[in-house]
């Protein structure tokens, strides 16, 4: 009578086990090996360039640990398929390295993300977490499926728009129109338009300066030629011989969206 109370109860714990479960699925148990990563990760999408020159950005997904290393500089290691429309996301482990720069931050890791997906699993051990995304040309927007070791950082990341570029400026309590002086500049000259990121969503570009006195919101602009953005570093310096002091607490830069910036402290 005891063994048959528990054969029973050993049914009814692995039928509540979701990491037996899944660990037996078969449409992912080929891609489950053990191997795993002892705390949640953070993830969000992003647009980043491989080098400092002029290029068009890649997408990328970012992989970030919820917590702290004794050295900043670990990875996450992880391995990645590629099913039809699904990205599969397997992690592997820490990556400890011998050379430890000594700074508390958490393990990071940033992998391809291809624009034609419309589903995102990762695996870690035997569990499984799933997202739904949607890739497009202006954003991308990430739905939980069902999640338990992963969260998004941002249900929506607006994308860099094509010929765009970002004026963002600070300065010190005392000399604030120099952020309206140029500001007009940029709106009388008629290669360029204003434009707004509608809606709610991470916007790539800065939102705003930082480390001034005064930090102001960042504008967003699109330009019909890329000559009048390049023009723009003339402008630039000439703007700042004029009209910022040096050491005066003011900084202007011109970002975009194709890796090219201009900065009013030095010469473009």
């Amino acid at each position: 009578m005891k063994k048959i109370a528990f054969f029973f109860l050993s049914i009814l714990i692995l039928g509540c086990n979701p990491d037996i479960e899944n660990s037996t699925d078969p449409e992912y148990a080929q891609y489950i090996t053990g191997g795993s990563i002892d705390q949640e990760i953070l993830f969000m999408p992003q647009e980043v360039y491989s080098t400092n020159e002029a290029q068009e950005p890649e997408l990328k997904l970012s992989l970030i640990s919820s917590e702290n290393f004794p050295c900043f500089n670990y990875g996450i290691a992880s391995s990645q398929f590629m099913k039809g429309d699904e990205l599969i996301v397997r992690f592997d482990q820490i990556i400890k390295y011998d050379l430890c720069l000594t700074a508390f931050g958490p393990a990071t890791s940033i992998i391809d993300l291809p624009p034609m997906i419309k589903k995102l699993t990762f695996i870690n051990g035997n569990r499984i977490d799933q997202y739904s995304i949607d890739i497009t040309e202006k954003s991308i927007a990430i739905s939980s499926l069902n999640h338990e070791f992963t969260s998004s950082l941002y249900e929506n990341t607006f994308r860099l728009p094509e010929n765009s570029f970002a004026f963002v400026c600070g300065t010190n309590t005392d000399n604030g129109h120099i952020y309206t002086d140029f500001m007009a500049l940029l709106e009388q000259n008629p290669a360029f338009t204003e434009f707004e990121f509608e809606g709610e969503g991470r916007i790539p570009y800065p939102v705003s300066s930082s480390g001034n006195w005064l930090n102001f919101p960042s504008r967003y602009f699109i330009y019909d030629d890329i000559e009048a953005f390049y023009d723009l570093a003339t402008v630039l310096n000439d703007f700042t011989a004029t009209n910022i002091e040096e050491n005066s607490g003011v900084t202007i830069s011109l970002n975009s969206w194709n890796n090219i910036h201009y900065y009013s402290w030095i010469d473009n």
